[in-house]
């Protein structure tokens, strides 16, 4: 109370001060006070004119235009993610969207508004910006050690990989220099640089299609993604090697690009990178970055990148041997990680998405010619990548469904097929009917490689032998129930597991786990997913109960967990719930409609701090958990009544009880089994 009459007399000295001050000003200045009367008349014209003029300068503009692509792009990201196609192709179509490929062909003068020619150097500069920071992650991910040794076999793969395409892509040249070259470009650079492009493979997007097809556990996925490392070193070195003969115009020229990109390779890994292993082996039991490090990352990003930019073989291929050159140390590696990617993925990306979109014109293809001309693009692209990967792994011992498998993948192009075209046509290498041809190859490829995936898993797919006895398998009346454990964070999987083996000792368990962070350290998530199932295989021998363990990486949880629901078909579904403090912030969203769709019991499990299960507590009018066990084969009499005066542990208790989908309570630091919904 005082300080709020202390704060009243405050404001109103201060207003009144000031209103004496003004009341002197138009004394002492009564020409030139400025102090009008204020007016009460609206004049809304006027106010729209000055909201349309401050949107409409450079800045207000290009913050309009960043509100627009990001949420165009995230909108289309999530639809393409319901229908499990990568998420990145939703971003690359809407930034198409937004060019002239459908909103400047709908809506011109709307388009005109808000991506007018004079604006796309802002835009421009941002995209590369965001570029510099991906390919710092993407050198980042680069495990050096997987491109020697005994996986010399995928090493050999990616190689014939890059080869076969990129043979194929300079013969094509031979037809294509005439109608599609730029003028001034010569027959070299326009071949080489084609060959590059048609043997491109997109490494992020790969390692995300082995996540969601869980075949990072297989010899195919395993070897794809060593492939795909190499692919992306090679690649990116053949690359600077093509812009430098196309930026010099002597054979000199040339050399000294050469011997200079040498160098600094050299000094790169020779020194930077030790001195880097020297300075974060020091850091390995903290959980942050100094400032002293993080700002070395940014000097050496920056000077990389303008390195190779000055030396005319662009700023990415830089910022890649950049982010090549930091030891893969696993918990260092994370946190660098973490520092630059939602920056970089969230907010800068999409961008490029964007401005790629703008110079995309699908309407160039109108000619007849040039639609052919995207048909044997399309064909040599997926013959040469597709087929020469293909050939080589079978070649090399491979059986055919792991051959084509790895195939598929090595034929994803994606985003970094975007990032080489863009590389192109801003050299002025390709132009834009080429440019929008080779775009269009990139989304095809990227696009068919979930679906071919599966055609070929389904074609190779062994017989099952039928279940001897199903009624132990269906019914939750019978011996062996089914129970799902699904949840997104592992340690609520571990202490899930241990709960349920307490409450239902009969049950035949699958675990399914939901990572949803896109993440670019691969290594570091197959390393997570590793210790997660060490976890639960080893409670799982101590407890003598096979548990099945599921993984997905989709970025919609709803829709990979009613894939499971469907396929398993449990008796008891159990989620991990968020980190909420109340019933009824539960009971809405995805996990209200999962609870009001299925078709089986549904519990909810809340953890507020549990370490180790000692004993479970059963609250009073509970019989519909009551129900539940007992109809899961579980025994609800070993559990304690609640009575006050308990002590309870959030460390080492459990409460069970029933849910009411209308009453709210509050969960106050306690561990909750919330069941409901006894299978219909």
């Amino acid at each position: 109370m005082k300080s709020s009459l202390f704060y009243t007399l405050a404001v109103a000295i201060f207003f009144g001060a000031l209103a004496f001050v003004f009341y002197l000003g138009k004394l002492y200045f009564p020409l030139n006070h400025g102090l009008n009367p204020l007016s009460l008349e609206i004049n809304f014209s006027h106010f729209l004119v000055g909201f349309v003029a401050h949107l409409k300068s450079p800045f207000g503009r290009l913050l309009l235009q960043i509100l627009l692509i990001l949420v165009t792009c995230k909108i289309f990201s999530f639809l393409f993610s319901l229908i499990r196609i990568p998420s990145v192709i939703g971003e690359i179509t809407g930034g198409l969207v937004l060019g002239p490929s459908l909103l400047g062909m709908l809506a011109p003068e709307f388009s005109e508004m808000i991506f007018p020619a004079s604006s796309m150097g802002s835009l421009k500069l941002l995209s590369q910006v965001g570029l510099i920071f991906f390919m710092f992650l993407i050198g980042l991910e680069t495990d050096w050690k997987n491109l020697h040794g005994s996986l010399h076999t995928a090493v050999v793969i990616s190689h014939v990989s890059i080869m076969f395409p990129f043979l194929l892509g300079v013969i094509s040249s031979l037809f294509l220099f005439e109608t599609l070259a730029p003028e001034k470009v010569s027959f070299l650079s326009f071949s080489l640089f084609l060959g590059i492009s048609m043997s491109i493979t997109a490494f992020p997007v790969l390692a995300r299609i082995i996540q969601e097809k869980k075949l990072n556990t297989e010899r195919s996925g395993v070897l794809a993604i060593t492939c795909a490392a190499a692919d992306d070193v090679t690649a990116w070195l053949i690359l600077a090697l093509i812009l430098g003969l196309t930026s010099s115009d002597s054979m000199s020229g040339v050399l000294l690009c050469f011997f200079g990109v040498v160098l600094f390779l050299y000094l790169a890994f020779k020194y930077v990178r030790t001195r880097f292993a020297s300075s974060l082996s020091k850091l390995e039991n903290i959980d942050f970055l100094p400032n002293y490090i993080v700002f070395f990352l940014f000097i050496w990003l920056t000077f990389s990148s303008l390195f190779t930019e000055s030396m005319g073989i662009h700023s990415l291929f830089g910022a890649f041997i950049a982010g090549s050159t930091i030891p893969a140390n696993h918990k260092i590696r994370k946190i660098i990680i973490n520092k630059f990617q939602d920056v970089s993925v969230i907010f800068l990306l999409p961008l490029f998405f964007a401005y790629s979109g703008l110079k995309t014109q699908i309407g160039l293809l109108s000619d007849p010619n040039l639609f052919l001309i995207c048909l044997l693009i399309l064909f040599v692209a997926i013959f040469g990548k597709l087929g020469g990967s293909t050939i080589s792994a079978r070649f090399l011992g491979e059986t055919w469904k792991d051959s084509l498998i790895i195939g598929i993948l090595m034929n994803t192009r994606g985003l970094m097929e975007l990032i080489v075209l863009n590389i192109g046509l801003e050299m002025g290498i390709i132009g834009p009917e080429l440019f929008t041809i080779m775009v269009i190859m990139a989304l095809v490829t990227t696009a068919m490689s979930g679906p071919a995936i599966n055609l070929v898993q389904r074609l190779f797919k062994k017989k099952s032998i039928p279940d001897v006895v199903p009624v132990l398998e269906n019914s939750g009346q019978g011996i062996h129930p089914k129970i799902l454990i699904a949840f997104a964070r592992p340690k609520t999987g571990i202490d899930l597991v241990k709960l349920c083996y307490k409450i239902f000792p009969n049950a035949k368990f699958r675990t399914f786990h939901v990572n949803q962070n896109y993440n670019f350290d691969i290594e570091q998530s197959q390393y997570e997913m590793s210790i997660l199932f060490e976890n639960i295989r080893f409670i799982s021998a101590n407890e003598g109960i096979p548990v099945d363990f599921q993984f997905s990486s989709s970025e919609n949880f709803e829709t990979a967990l009613w894939e499971q629901i469907n396929e398993y078909n449990p008796d008891l579904l159990i989620l991990g719930s968020p980190n909420v403090e109340s019933w009824k912030e539960i009971n809405k969203g995805p996990i209200k409609k999962i609870i009001k769709s299925s078709n089986c019991s549904v519990a909810v499990f809340v953890n507020k701090g549990l370490e180790s299960l000692n004993k479970i507590f059963m609250e009073s009018d509970s019989e519909g958990a009551v129900s539940i066990i007992n109809s899961l084969g579980g025994d609800p009499s070993l559990f304690k009544q609640w009575q006050d005066g308990d002590h309870f542990d959030p460390n080492h208790h459990v409460f069970v009880r029933d849910w009411n989908t209308e009453k709210d309570f509050e969960f106050l630091k306690k561990n909750y089994l919330i069941l409901g919904k006894k299978r219909s």
